[in-house]
């Protein structure tokens, strides 16, 4: 079973059985239990047997794998083969979509969120774009267009003046390291951009929380705070955000002056063993050196073997915007966003104006099952410190806000507009 990045091949039945055994194995060890959600994995795979067997390519054993993980209603659980490189558009083109109705003509994809640095954004697209075709077939709900990294993508989208235009969309290249317990393939947008948008208002547009220990993007974060100065209140615009994990620690202690209590991360290890939260390991500062890195890896990495943590803000001190945060979230804001906002709700540090997130907040883990292929499955479970969880739940906003296809297509970003009236009276 060898191939080229996302070419198909067949796929024996003996190798298909190994593999579901495997995952299955590491599905009943590994994935954690989430209150009423304790999906019967022997149980689905052992139901989904033929179906599993009959799918003899790549592409059609991947596809019934993830079909039958999705009915265990987790987040961060996929099947897919360490060779390849599809995408779908927010890891691709790091661009997300609504659903619009084109006054009658049908529902269309709408972009809507599309972040600095990122494929789409570099090509030309902006919020409030109509995806009509991909490479020149047509694309609408429900079917979400899915990219290949590595080869560019033709688009044609419609304007909000009415015209239409052809976009070339350049992919980065997938990593070529074929490694076993690979990620899933990714284009990396600007972690966090900044601007001044009047004297007083600093804007912050966070995409993702980048690095394994958080230094990464704890410097390019201080960075982009510093380029507005000593803003007295602030936009923090969390809308797609794409996750990471304890990056968002910087974040999260830029809202507050003190050490604060954010919340905790068990896995099923920990949680089948019995734990106080004031007894798991505590991350309440960021790595500034090599010599913080190899410490943190000694203690989290080989004397921490269980990996269940808590977290605690950093104790940076005052900042002249507190008190006068307002936070844009929506539904496509996910797992370390959603806890970042989270954390904001549950303090009183911000006031969040968007919609409802996606409830996406679980550790996931790759683990390697044979022949190439890799499962990711939630490993660990997040719970904010009073105990609440995220997952299948979200972070509703203070102050609902939908995106409009008409705002935008007069040029206006209704969800900014109302975090600045918002911000005005703070």
């Amino acid at each position: 079973m060898t191939g080229q990045p996302d070419s198909d091949f067949r796929v024996e039945p003996s190798a298909i059985r190994a593999i579901v055994k495997k995952s299955v194995d590491l599905l009943e060890s590994k994935c954690i239990r989430l209150g009423d959600v304790a999906p019967d994995w022997r149980g689905l795979f052992a139901a989904n047997e033929a179906s599993l067997e009959r799918a003899s390519s790549r592409a059609a054993f991947e596809t019934e794998m993830n079909r039958v993980l999705a009915q265990g209603r987790l987040s961060h659980v996929a099947f897919f083969h360490s060779s390849g490189s599809s995408a779908p558009a927010r890891y691709a083109i790091n661009a997300t979509f609504c659903s619009a109705d084109l006054n009658g003509a049908g529902e269309r994809w709408m972009f809507q969120d599309v972040h600095p640095g990122g494929p789409a954004e570099r090509a030309g697209i902006r919020p409030g774009d109509i995806l009509l075709e991909v490479n020149g077939k047509p694309s609408m709900p429900p079917s979400l267009p899915t990219f290949t990294l590595g080869q560019d993508a033709d688009l044609l989208v419609s304007r909000g003046d009415g015209s239409t235009a052809s976009i070339n969309v350049v992919l980065p290249k997938a990593p070529a390291n074929g490694k076993p317990g690979a990620k899933p393939p990714m284009a990396e947008p600007t972690s966090v951009t900044a601007s001044m948008l009047d004297q007083e208002v600093g804007y912050l547009r966070v995409a993702f929380f980048p690095g394994v220990n958080g230094q990464r993007f704890a410097r390019e974060f201080e960075s982009a705070l510093a380029s507005i100065g000593e803003c007295r209140r602030l936009v923090v615009d969390l809308r797609g955000n794409l996750g990471g994990f304890v990056g968002s620690l910087r974040l999260m202690s830029s809202l507050t002056p003190d050490r604060t209590p954010v919340g905790y991360s068990l896995t099923r290890k920990g949680s089948d063993r019995g734990w106080r939260r004031e007894s798991l390991p505590c991350v309440d500062h960021l790595p500034k050196g090599r010599l913080d890195v190899l410490r943190m890896a000694l203690r989290f990495l080989v004397l921490n073997r269980d990996r269940s943590i808590r977290l605690t803000t950093e104790g940076l001190g005052a900042r002249p915007f507190h008190g006068r945060v307002v936070m844009l979230i929506n539904e496509h804001t996910l797992s370390a966003g959603e806890m970042v906002a989270a954390f904001a709700a549950e303090n009183r540090l911000a006031t969040l104006v968007g919609t409802r997130t996606g409830g996406q907040v679980l550790g996931g883990g790759n683990f390697a099952v044979g022949f190439g292929f890799v499962l990711r499955l939630p490993a660990a479970a997040w719970f904010m410190w009073s105990g609440a969880a995220v997952e299948g739940v979200g972070v509703v906003p203070h102050i609902g806000v939908p995106a409009h296809f008409q705002s935008y297509k007069c040029g206006v970003d209704g969800q900014l507009a109302a975090a600045l009236e918002t911000l005005g009276t703070l």
